[in-house]
């Protein structure tokens, strides 16, 4: 059994600057949560006094079952700033559980395999450091997943409806009996919203009736555009590392978040969860550069080997694969052709090339070094 509900994961590399303000939603969180289990706990006493301590132990082990601790989880990207000596002050201020690892820098992927292999989680809730936890995201994840495993999924009636908001209310989350063979695949997340800033939504809206289904039908099924805020099973994500290579400091999750779709299926929801924001020294603004290229080329060389995206479900991405693996190739400056798995692949991707290159030329004037 995992020691706490979830794990809420930040890679971090020379972020700590930005670290406080994450830090800060965290901690408003967890003031709700024991708001809420006051809350709770009031009720339940004042209800029938004559009986409140056989009351108050079903309360703890059903009701507030959903508000047990979490953890902050901070793999440390090998920084230079002063995020080690911010982490410490918030360590010193014991209002969380925050656990701390330093390593060398290997890139994001590689964090978030040690994260994975060290969280005590259940579900593992992945938060960069540029980011924010909205407003009760944290019990409405787990409410969701309790909810999950009670054979129920959650709907919001509206679409604005806010996290904090949602938790035991009836009048804008309906619960909805799963299909007794939804469960063919087995569960392996929950997929919220995010916002930025000013509150708009950073991704379409999709419907949460669609789920479960798997990861890559939100995207190229249903064609669902923007960023995600992503609770998984930490359980499962176990059995998918990253691939790591030396001299490939950028590696895009969609070599496992994907790879997961094959065997496995998450829920849907339009409840914002996080904010997040695209800065100028983030991944987002700095796609062209050169070293981020080889790792886009690494990217769909593992896609196109493991077969990632099938033929006859994603038709679109699976020659995709062959032609970006040429593109990210030659913009890179980089050559994978001799790792391609077998002669029918390695025939496709010279077939492809052609289209590959002329996507080459449309970009190879924006690669920086």
């Amino acid at each position: 059994m995992k020691e706490y509900k979830i794990t809420i994961f930040t890679p971090t590399y020379n972020r700590g600057y930005l670290l406080r303000n994450l830090y800060e939603s965290i901690k408003n969180n967890k003031k709700l949560q024991n708001e809420c289990k006051k809350s709770l706990l009031f009720k339940e006493k004042t209800s029938d006094s004559s009986n409140s301590n056989a009351k108050m132990d079903s309360l703890n082990d059903k009701q507030i079952d959903y508000l047990s601790e979490f953890e902050w989880l901070i793999v440390d990207d090998g920084s230079t700033d002063n995020t080690k000596e911010l982490v410490e002050e918030f360590i010193k201020e014991n209002e969380i559980n925050i656990r701390y690892i330093y390593k060398e820098n290997g890139g994001k992927h590689t964090a978030i395999n040690v994260g994975v292999k060290e969280a005590k989680g259940e579900l593992f809730f992945i938060v960069d450091s540029d980011d924010l936890i909205l407003q009760g995201a944290i019990n409405f994840i787990v409410e969701y997943w309790n909810s999950i495993k009670k054979g129920e999924k959650l709907i919001s009636r509206d679409s604005k409806c806010a996290a904090v908001d949602c938790i035991n209310n009836k009048k804008v989350i309906d619960r909805v009996k799963l299909d007794s063979n939804s469960d063919k695949f087995g569960y392996n997340g929950i997929v919220g919203a995010c916002v930025n800033s000013k509150g708009e939504r950073t991704g379409t809206l999709i419907s949460e009736e669609k789920g479960p289904l798997p990861f890559s039908d939100i995207y190229y099924k249903y064609n669902a555009k923007g960023d995600r805020a992503i609770a998984w099973v930490t359980d499962v994500l176990k059995k998918y590392p990253f691939p790591e290579r030396e001299g490939i400091k950028f590696l895009p999750e969609s070599v496992v978040w994907h790879e997961m779709s094959k065997k496995y299926k998450v829920f849907i929801s339009n409840v914002p969860l996080t904010q997040i924001e695209y800065r100028n020294d983030g991944l987002t603004k700095n796609v062209f550069k050169k070293t981020l290229l080889k790792g886009r080329a690494f990217e769909y060389l593992n896609l196109l080997n493991n077969g990632t995206y099938p033929l006859d479900r994603y038709p679109y991405m699976w020659i995709k694969n062959y032609i970006n693996l040429a593109r990210y190739s030659l913009l890179s400056e980089s050559s994978f052709f001799c790792e391609i798995d077998g002669l029918f692949k390695k025939f496709l991707y010279i077939l492809m090339f052609p289209f590959g290159y002329f996507k080459y030329t449309k970009q190879k004037d924006q690669v920086k070094d």
